[in-house]
């Protein structure tokens, strides 16, 4: 069984049995860019989890990467940070907390295991994705992304995919991008939190009920889970 509880934006907790994982943590705004006013605010705070084996980090924008509450949280817990070098470098967190990864690599922490996946985001300087697999059920979180031909290589039960523009990819290709992957279920992320990333789930919804893909197209409001037995 797998719980995957949408938090907003691209921020996620995936739990297996006994194991909870958070990615892209965005709970505080840390930015003055008046372009990027948070439409959608956070639902949920660092007191709120509870028994977190890892927090994994697809880069360094402000939106995925929430140094502030990433320190607290780890701090006070015994948590695992999972991240390419260049963001671990800036965490003030001792180093038995923090667990490199790059492209094609694949690291296993409490009988979780993790492969970081490329991913295209020119603003970033080393933007990944991740898929998560454990006892046979597999969790591919897209990062920050445009359409990219290594998606064909990618095999998961369910994706987490971007759908605003501007930088990653829109609902069209995030569609295309699930007829590659060919998942049994499909989650959009990264939309409406923004101006500039407005764009409508229940369009991606349709095209896939529309195509002869047998994936499941969920639509999460921030705070509501999907569970996959």
């Amino acid at each position: 069984m797998v719980k995957i509880q949408f938090l907003g934006h691209s921020f996620f907790r995936v739990s297996f049995p006994g194991i909870n994982l958070l990615i892209d943590p965005y709970i505080n705004h840390n930015t003055e860019d008046v372009t990027f006013e948070r439409l959608i605010p956070c639902v949920t705070n660092t007191n709120t989890f509870q028994n977190i084996s890892s927090i994994l980090i697809t880069h360094e924008h402000f939106d995925h990467f929430d140094q502030k509450a990433i320190e607290k949280f780890a701090l006070g817990n015994d948590t695992k940070i999972v991240a390419h070098d260049s963001i671990l470098n800036q965490l003030n967190l001792p180093k038995n907390k923090l667990h490199s990864i790059c492209r094609d690599q694949t690291i296993i922490l409490d009988h979780v295991e993790f492969t970081a996946k490329d991913a295209h985001h020119p603003r970033s300087f080393y933007p990944l994705g991740y898929l998560i697999s454990h006892k046979g059920q597999s969790v591919y979180h897209a990062g920050d992304t445009s359409l990219i031909d290594q998606f064909a290589g990618i095999k998961a039960d369910i994706t987490l995919l971007p759908i605003g523009g501007t930088n990653t990819m829109d609902v069209v290709d995030a569609v295309r991008a699930v007829k590659t992957i060919k998942p049994k279920y499909a989650i959009p992320m990264h939309y409406n939190t923004f101006e500039g990333i407005k764009a409508d789930p229940r369009e991606f919804k349709a095209k896939i009920e529309k195509s002869i893909l047998k994936t499941k197209p969920i639509i999460l409001k921030p705070g509501e889970s999907f569970t996959m037995k």
